[in-house]
C-alpha cells in the first residue's frame, strides 16, 4: 500500500498538466486565396511563428478561391493571404490588412510586337489557366479600356502556353508572377519572346485612377538580350487579420513572424522586401501593422547609417 501515494501524486499531476494543456490548446485558421507555393510557404511560416509562442497550438490552413465562402464562413478564419484589389468592402467588414508580403508583376511577352500594337487586330493571345492569372489580366484590360471579348485569347496550362508560343500559334503571352520567372525565361530563351514595357504610354492619371496597380521594373539582366529594364504593372499581396484577434495577441504573433524570418532562408520575404511593399501602399494597415512598419524602418535606417559611418572610417 505504501507504493500508492506516489502513484496518486503522479496521476494528480498528470490531470493538472492536462488541464493546463487544454487551456492553452489554441488554434488559428489561415485562408489562402491563391494556389501558389509562395502563399503555402507563408502560411507554413505563420504556423511556425505561432507555434513558437504556443507550443501546443493547432494551426489549419486552407486554399479556397476568392468568392467561394459566405461572410459567416469567412469569419471563421483568423488570417487571409489576399491581394490588395481583392480586399474589398465585404472583407473590410471583418478583416484589416496587417502586413505587406510580396508583389507580382504583370508581364507581357511578345514576338516582334511593340506596346502600341499590342491590342490591334490579328494578334493571338495566351494566358495561364489559373483564376489568379485570369483575374489580374481582366483587371489590367479593364484599366486599359480594352474589350477582352475582342481578343483571340486562349487559356492554357503552363507547358501548353510555352509550346503554343514556340510554335507561333500565339504571339502574345500574359504571365503574372515574381521575377525571375520560369515561364517568362523559357518563352524568352527557347522561343525568342521578348518581355516588353507597357507603362510609358499609359495616361498620366492611370495610377491615380487605378490605385491597386503599382509601377514596377524588372531588371533586364534577368532575361536574355533585353535592351532595357521592363517597366510594367504589379499587384501586392498582404496578410489580413480578423478583427476578433486581440491586439496584444496580434502584436506578439507579428513580432514572432518577423523574428522567424531570420531562420527561414527558403522564404523569399525579408524585412527589406516587406518595407518595399509597404512603400506607397494605398490601403491603410491595422495599427499593429503600422507600428511594426515604423520599427522595421527605424532598424533599416540605423543599419544604413552604420554602413555609411563604417565606410567613412575606412577612408
Amino acid at each position: 500500500m505504501k507504493k500508492y501515494p506516489p502513484l496518486l501524486l503522479f496521476v494528480s499531476l498528470w490531470v493538472l498538466l492536462s488541464l493546463a494543456y487544454a487551456n492553452d490548446n489554441r488554434e488559428i485558421k489561415i485562408l489562402r486565396q491563391t494556389p501558389s507555393a509562395l502563399d503555402r510557404a507563408i502560411s507554413d511560416h505563420l504556423c511556425v511563428s505561432y507555434e513558437v509562442i504556443h507550443p501546443y497550438h493547432r494551426c489549419q490552413e486552407v486554399y479556397l478561391e476568392q468568392g467561394k465562402l459566405t461572410r459567416q464562413e469567412r469569419a471563421e478564419y483568423d488570417f487571409i493571404i489576399t491581394s490588395e484589389q481583392f480586399f474589398n468592402e465585404k472583407l473590410k467588414q471583418d478583416f484589416q490588412l496587417v502586413l505587406p508580403l510580396y508583389h507580382q508583376a504583370f508581364t507581357v511577352v511578345t514576338r516582334d510586337i511593340k506596346q502600341e500594337s499590342l491590342f490591334k487586330s490579328g494578334q493571338k493571345y495566351g494566358v495561364l489557366q489559373q483564376n489568379v492569372q485570369e483575374n489580374v489580366l481582366a483587371d489590367v484590360l479593364k484599366a486599359l479600356n480594352v474589350d477582352s471579348k475582342r481578343l483571340s485569347l486562349q487559356h492554357l496550362e503552363s507547358q501548353d502556353l510555352i509550346d503554343r508560343f514556340c510554335s507561333f500559334d500565339i504571339n502574345v503571352a500574359f504571365v503574372t508572377g515574381a521575377h525571375p520567372n520560369r515561364i517568362v525565361r523559357q518563352l524568352n530563351t527557347l522561343c525568342g519572346g521578348e518581355p516588353i514595357s507597357i507603362v510609358k504610354d499609359l495616361p498620366k492619371s492611370f495610377f491615380q485612377r487605378h490605385r491597386y496597380f503599382y509601377q514596377t521594373h524588372v531588371p533586364k539582366e534577368l532575361y536574355w538580350r533585353l535592351p532595357n529594364d521592363i517597366e510594367t504593372l504589379s499587384v501586392r499581396y498582404l496578410l489580413a487579420v480578423n478583427n476578433k484577434i486581440a491586439e496584444d495577441d496580434l502584436d506578439e504573433l507579428m513580432d514572432s513572424f518577423i523574428k522567424e524570418l531570420e531562420y527561414n532562408h527558403g522564404l523569399p520575404i525579408t524585412e527589406a522586401s516587406i518595407l518595399l511593399n509597404y512603400n506607397n501602399l494605398q490601403t491603410p494597415l491595422h495599427e499593429v501593422g503600422d507600428e511594426l512598419m515604423e520599427e522595421l524602418q527605424e532598424e533599416q535606417d540605423a543599419l544604413e547609417l552604420e554602413a555609411i559611418e563604417s565606410q567613412a572610417d575606412e577612408r
